[in-house]
């Protein structure tokens, strides 16, 4: 291994063995040889710009410039650009606006998306760097993510472009499933979404979901029983990982409106406006993990520590801050116990400890495991092996915890995840009878890739 890397946003190779590359999601680009050294920072985000990343680096033939996206994630897209730089100096160049990755290919062209949706290509010159004429169009369907600004594609010369759709290729069901992984109904219709809970009595889902567009992720309640689907945000940030207050009547969920994430609460039934109620300053991936039920305390993320949050005071304070990874943490119903995943092993694994009291760890998985979640009454848990399977430990937990050996109940078929912020593929049932899942939609009539031949002769006719 050369370096930790978090949550990587790209890298590219040089043929003198420099590796360039994003660690982080609030991150700029960093420098390691292949052979093995401390890594150094070449590039620092432009907060000027609201920049709070650079990714998906590509070399030029040179190995020495490359090309890189400036990112930010406030909704803000016309200070997204496509920016070259130099490994022998601080100097950048802005080359064009866009809110996704690119690519250059020989014999000097740039590849990139217009409008979160079109690919096309435009004539660079990489020895003065600049570009000319106009842009050709490859692909008006390519796949685009507007969580990581990423655009599904790639080039290999002048002859072969291959492309991801939009139809069908990232496409999810909720889904419920009852403990042998037999289907037991769905809920909405098949979409892009991510980081779904359950209402405290269970009736209705909150979920954070991407627009048809691939532009706007927003927060979106659904109600089974009315048939009713709300739209909850409508701010051009990204709305991601709501959480339920204990009694149903209000959404926590993490917003980046200014240039760190901020929390914000709302009414469920959509009424009145969202109230920002704490934050961290720095640049660093922050969520809601989960809020106790008597309304205390909310569980919530900074980089890879574990922070909670006094209620209603909403005063910030650390919990566990250690040199490896903490996620999905939870809280047990009655509010003494913590289960939480963390890679302080080599792999992700379940963990439960006291809460607010650090005298005590078990491990309740073994051979990986993320995602854990309480049944209602305390008495067992789940989560999800590393193959994918939902597993089941039945636990006791009173003066002491005690968890039983875990049990495989079924495969799930999940869609993966893709940003830092894709935190929450399931819930279960207050019996932990049924499971909602977000299940990855398998359509017989998608059709994701497309290869392009000789696309660049083609431009030249």
């Amino acid at each position: 291994m050369l370096c930790d890397v978090p949550n990587g946003r790209g890298g590219t190779w040089s043929r003198d063995g420099v590796i360039l590359f994003t660690p982080d999601g609030f991150e700029g680009l960093f420098r390691v040889s292949s052979s093995g050294d401390s890594p150094v920072e070449v590039t620092k985000p432009d907060t000027s710009r609201l920049e709070t990343s650079h990714r998906w680096p590509v070399f030029l033939p040179d190995g020495k410039h490359f090309l890189y996206l400036g990112a930010n994630f406030t909704g803000q897209l016309e200070n997204n650009a496509i920016f070259l730089g130099s490994l022998d100096s601080q100097e950048r160049r802005l080359l064009v606006s866009t809110s996704a990755n690119a690519a250059y290919v020989e014999p000097g062209y740039l590849l990139y998306l217009r409008d979160n949706k079109t690919l096309v290509a435009q004539p660079f010159d990489r020895r003065r760097y600049v570009l000319s004429g106009e842009p050709h169009t490859l692909s008006d369907e390519v796949l685009y993510f507007p969580s990581v600004d990423k655009a599904v594609f790639s080039v290999s010369s002048g002859e072969v472009l291959v492309t991801q759709t939009g139809k069908g290729a990232s496409l999810s069901q909720l889904t419920w499933f009852d403990r042998s992984g037999k289907p037991a109904g769905t809920i909405g219709t098949p979409g892009s979404y991510k980081d779904l809970r359950l209402s405290p009595d269970g009736r209705r889902v909150v979920v954070d979901q991407t627009d048809q567009d691939g532009r706007n992720v927003d927060i979106w309640i659904l109600d089974p029983a009315r048939g009713a689907t709300t739209r909850l945000t409508f701010d051009p940030s990204a709305h991601q990982t709501p959480v339920w207050s204990p009694d149903g009547r209000q959404i926590l969920f993490t917003a980046n409106r200014k240039l760190s994430m901020q929390f914000y609460l709302k009414n469920a039934d959509g009424s009145g406006d969202e109230k920002e109620v704490a934050g961290f300053d720095s640049l660093s991936q922050s969520n809601v993990w989960d809020w106790s039920r008597d309304g205390k305390y909310v569980l919530v993320r900074k980089a890879n520590e574990l922070w909670y949050l006094t209620w209603p005071e909403h005063v910030a304070k650390p919990l566990l801050q250690t040199k490896w990874t903490v996620r999905n943490a939870q809280l047990s119903p009655d509010g003494r116990w913590l289960a939480y995943a963390s890679n302080e092993t080599g792999s992700m694994e379940v963990y439960v400890s006291p809460f607010l009291n650090g005298n005590g760890k078990w491990q309740v998985s073994s051979g990986g495991g993320q995602e854990p979640r309480w049944r209602q009454d305390g008495k067992e848990l789940f989560y999800v092996a590393a193959d994918g399977k939902m597993m089941a430990a039945a636990v006791t937990a009173g003066a002491s915890f005690e968890a039983g050996s875990p049990a495989a109940l079924f495969q799930t078929h999940r869609r993966q995840p893709i940003s830092a912020q894709d935190v929450f593929s399931y819930d279960v049932s207050s019996d932990g009878q049924r499971f909602l899942i977000i299940t990855k939609v398998d359509e017989a009539n998608a059709a994701p890739l497309s290869i392009h031949l000789n696309w660049a002769s083609d431009m030249e006719k």
